[in-house]
């Protein structure tokens, strides 16, 4: 008989395998492998291969008191939507589940990392237990305690790993570590039962931190959103559920201070790299705030309008101590209490709720979270230009809207500067922006009615070097080292391919003054198709796939007589696989 053929790569490594029934689990090195044996004779055998890269966060379960739960089980969750999550039932006396969970944790939660300097541990602190007027909401606990606890009894945290601030609930505990977020969820009467779930900080997409409001109010809240599937549902007996792509903490207003929360979190997820970047206050469009009918109609709208953002950045450093050291306000738009700030680092949206105005959530999103993005100037009956922000979080903040005043904010500017900071253009960052905005030396400020000829103009040919000089003179929305490769029209629409992502412009209305200008990063092109043109068929297709929601798949038609579809084909495989 054939030798069985192997599974194994040469030099990889099962660690640990688990069976139930003719199912087999096997973390190895380098992927979790499923192996799911079918059919009555067995022959029948699907291996599947879950690399570590898409595993976003893990949970063990301790079995339960009874003899009907004397199973303890293995949570994984992905970022993948086809398979959310994977569950593994171990058996409690045959299975060692806190060695599985210290195997899973070296896999994804990667090297040690330094404790933060200035974060209060609570040390020496003395738990207050629950009260009936914190209604459970969690309190501060002993962060050096509960390193002590989670070392050794149970061992949740890894050698090196340090917890660095800890809460509780009711029954419930909540720890900041230097590598994670630990939530230990104790479940039934006897509280036998625990889940230990870990959310690596790579995993984290955007956080909120809003402060208690006024009178009965009495919890504050952090929020964390995860680049892990959601629950999709199935009908309307089983609603579609965040799961573990959104997670929400209450904390007691009297007992937990949510100034060192908001830091702390701003630390660990925005990272080290901030560029000391500043826009000059007259390419920003700063008006004075408006009056009568045109206020009330900017409040209801959520239209926004540039500010100085000298005084912003005084309040954000002093007062609220949301922003780091290291980091500063580039530009600034405010709509009623609402208020939207650039900084060096994030995207931080200011919402300011219920009447007396105490109640105000900090929503940051990091731009390195940011697949994904698109700028559309405002048309002739329009109030208001658009930006869109595309995350990978799955649930409720996978796109993010800010609307913004026609002639009060300029949309180009926001573009170049999310241009600089999601591209990865750092470095240049600062002298880039210098200009933002700005035509080159000797040439006329451009216009939209300009531009708009141009785009739909039938004569201009797709030529990436006149295209490239358009995108500079015309409308500046290049990156100084920045260069258009190939040029596609459709109709009034453009394909831009530059050396760092895709543009897509997007010509709408009758007289083409609403424009929207369609960022995705190589990075978010996970797969390409092209399709040669039929027999009787005047285009070929490409078809290009992405990270971005509601952007899943880009169609692109390429005339026969005006390009090679087999060109594109050699160029994304180049962009991608080299």
């Amino acid at each position: 008989s054939a030798s069985p053929t192997p599974v194994l790569l040469p030099g990889e490594r099962a660690e640990l395998a688990f069976k139930s029934g003719r199912d087999t689990v096997l973390i190895t090195d380098k992927r979790l492998i499923l192996i799911d044996v079918k059919g009555i004779t067995g022959k029948r055998v699907e291996f599947l291969t879950v690399l570590w890269s898409s595993i976003s966060g893990f949970a063990v379960e301790t079995a339960g008191s009874t003899f009907l739960d004397g199973d303890s089980e293995l949570k994984l969750y992905t970022n993948i939507i086809a398979l959310p999550h994977f569950y593994q039932d171990l058996r409690k006396a045959q299975a060692d589940l806190f060695a599985v969970q210290t195997a899973i944790a070296n896999k994804l939660l990667g090297k040690d990392a330094a404790p933060l300097k200035d974060v209060d541990r609570r040390t020496g602190h003395i738990d207050p237990k629950t009260s009936w007027i914190g209604r459970g909401n969690a309190r501060p606990l002993d962060a050096d305690e509960m390193d002590r606890v989670f070392h050794a009894s149970p061992p949740i945290l890894q050698g090196g790993e340090r917890c660095e601030m800890a809460f509780k609930g009711r029954r419930d505990v909540v720890m900041f570590t230097t590598k994670r977020i630990v939530a230990v969820d104790t479940k039934g009467l006897t509280g036998n039962r625990i889940e230990y779930l870990s959310v690596p900080w790579a995993s984290v997409v955007a956080f909120s931190v809003e402060s208690a409001g006024s009178g009965l109010d009495l919890d504050a809240e952090a929020k964390i959103w995860t680049d892990m599937m959601f629950h999709p549902g199935n009908g309307d007996d089983d609603p579609p559920q965040p799961y573990r792509s959104y997670l929400d903490f209450d904390f007691n207003k009297k007992l937990v201070n949510t100034f060192a929360i908001k830091r702390y979190l701003s630390v660990r997820c925005l990272g080290a790299d901030k560029p000391n970047v500043q826009i000059k206050p007259s390419m920003l469009m700063i008006s004075a705030p408006d009056k009568g009918m045109e206020s009330f109609i900017s409040k209801i709208g959520g239209d926004q309008r540039a500010i100085d953002v000298t005084e912003l950045n005084q309040l954000l450093h002093g007062q609220q101590q949301m922003l780091l050291d290291d980091e500063n306000i580039i530009m600034a738009f405010k709509a009623g209490r609402d208020t939207t700030a650039f900084t060096n680092a994030r995207v931080l949206i200011i919402d300011v709720e219920g009447f007396s105005g105490k109640r105000v959530q900090f929503t940051s999103v990091p731009y390195a979270k940011i697949i994904s993005f698109s700028a559309e100037s405002a048309g002739d009956w329009d109030r208001d230009s658009e930006l869109k922000l595309y995350t990978r979080n799955l649930w409720n903040l996978q796109k993010v809207k800010l609307d913004f005043r026609k002639g009060k904010a300029d949309i180009v500017v926001i573009q170049k500067l999310l241009s600089a900071m999601v591209l990865g253009n750092l470095k240049d960052a600062a002298n880039y922006l210098q200009s933002a905005g700005a035509p080159p030396p000797g040439t006329q400020k451009p216009q939209m009615s300009s531009l708009t000829a141009w785009l739909t103009s039938n004569t201009v040919k797709e030529d990436a070097a006149a295209i490239d000089e358009q995108l500079r003179m015309e409308l500046p929305v290049l990156l100084s080292d920045e260069h258009c490769q190939k040029v596609y029209r459709s109709g009034r629409d453009l394909y831009v391919y530059t050396n760092k992502r895709l543009l897509l412009i997007d010509v709408q209305g009758l007289r083409g003054k609403k424009v929207d200008y369609l960022t995705v990063p190589f990075p978010a092109i996970t797969g390409f198709a092209v399709e040669t043109a039929g027999h009787m068929d005047r285009d070929a297709e490409v078809y290009i796939h992405t990270d971005v929601p509601a952007k899943e798949v880009i169609q692109q038609d390429i005339l026969v007589k005006r390009g090679d579809v087999m060109e594109m084909h050699e160029f994304f495989t180049e962009k991608l696989m080299f």
